[in-house]
C-alpha cells in the first residue's frame, strides 16, 4: 500500500518572481530619486536624537538640574559680608539663609554661597508681587555650589531693613539690616590710651568653639580695647547678653568687623563694674569685659 504526502505545496512561478523583483526596483527607485537630490539637507538636519545630560542638582521645584548653567565660583572679596544658603534649604520649614538677619555695613558688598543642593537666588524685596522685588539687589540664580556675584546694595541708608526671597523657593526669606560702616565703627577712639587686645578667634563662628580671647577680658577706665577679627566672617563686639538685653549695643558695639580687620572699644564712658557682651551676628559667641 503506497501512502501520499497530500500537504499542500506553495510553488513560486517565474512571473511572480519577476513581478515582486520589479516592484522592490521600482520602490527603491523612487526613494532614490527623492534622497539623493536632498541628501546635503538631510546632512545639515539630522533627526533628532535623546540627550541624556547630567547635573549634579537632584531639581527643585519649578527648576530642572539639567537646564540650569552652572557658573565658575567667585573668589571671597575683601570685606564683603557672606551669607551661606543651608544645605536643604529648598525643603519648606527648613533654615534656609545663615544669618537670617545679617549685619551689613553701609556701602559694603554681600556675597551668597549656595550649599543647597539646588539653584537659589537672593532677591530684595518681600516676593514676586512686591513692586520693587530686585531693585535694591539681585543675584540672579546661583548654581549649587557656586557663588553670587558680589551685590552692592542701592540706595540704602543705616538702619535701614532690607527683606529678600529666593525667587524659586519664595518660602525661603530673610533680612539684611545695614549698619553704619565699618571704617565709622572702628575710628571711634573714646580719646584713651591704648589698652589691651582682644581676638575674634579663627572658627568662632561655629557654636561651641572658642569665640573671644581672653575672656574675661580686664582693662583698666579709659583703655581702648584694640579687637582683630581672625575668623573668616564678620563679626562684632556688643555689650549685652544678647539682643533681647535692653542695653544691648548702648554702652559699645564695634558694628561688623569684617575678617581681618580690627575695631576699637573705648572704655572712657564706661563705670568700674563687669560688661557682658556678645556678636550680633552670632548671638551664641559671648564674652565679658571687666572694668576696673
Amino acid at each position: 500500500m503506497t501512502t501520499r504526502d497530500e500537504s499542500p505545496i506553495t510553488r513560486t512561478t517565474g512571473k511572480r518572481m519577476v513581478h515582486g523583483i520589479a516592484i522592490l526596483v521600482i520602490v527603491m527607485g523612487i526613494g532614490a530619486a527623492i534622497a539623493i537630490p536632498n541628501w546635503h539637507n538631510f546632512a545639515k538636519n539630522p533627526p533628532p536624537v535623546s540627550m541624556v545630560t547630567t547635573s549634579p542638582s537632584g531639581g527643585g521645584a519649578g527648576t530642572s538640574g539639567s537646564n540650569v548653567a552652572t557658573t565658575t565660583p567667585v573668589p571671597a572679596v575683601p570685606g564683603a559680608t557672606t551669607i551661606t544658603i543651608l544645605a536643604g534649604a529648598n525643603v519648606q520649614g527648613n533654615p534656609n539663609f545663615d544669618p537670617n538677619n545679617a549685619q551689613v555695613p553701609l556701602n559694603s558688598k554681600v556675597v551668597w554661597v549656595n550649599k543647597d543642593t539646588v539653584p537659589h537666588t537672593a532677591t530684595s524685596g518681600t516676593g514676586a508681587s512686591d513692586p520693587n522685588s530686585g531693585k535694591i539687589f539681585d543675584t540672579k540664580i546661583i548654581s549649587n555650589g557656586q557663588s553670587s556675584a558680589p551685590q552692592q546694595l542701592k540706595g540704602v541708608k543705616a538702619g535701614e531693613t532690607i527683606p529678600y526671597y529666593c525667587q524659586i523657593h519664595p518660602y525661603m526669606t530673610a533680612k539684611i539690616t545695614v549698619t553704619p560702616s565699618s571704617s565709622a565703627g572702628a575710628s571711634s577712639s573714646g580719646g584713651g590710651v591704648a589698652g589691651p587686645a582682644l581676638s575674634i578667634l579663627q572658627g568662632a563662628s561655629t557654636q561651641g568653639n572658642p569665640a573671644y580671647d581672653p575672656t574675661p577680658l580686664s582693662v583698666k577706665k579709659g583703655d581702648v580695647v584694640q579687637v582683630t577679627n581672625k575668623d573668616n566672617v564678620p563679626h562684632t563686639v556688643t555689650n549685652g547678653k544678647d539682643a533681647s538685653d535692653p542695653t544691648s549695643g548702648k554702652l559699645f558695639d564695634t558694628s561688623l568687623i569684617s575678617p581681618g580687620s580690627t575695631a576699637k572699644v573705648p572704655t572712657a564712658k564706661l563705670s568700674s563694674g563687669d560688661y557682658p557682651f556678645h556678636c550680633t551676628v552670632h548671638p551664641y559667641m559671648t564674652g565679658l569685659l571687666k572694668v576696673q
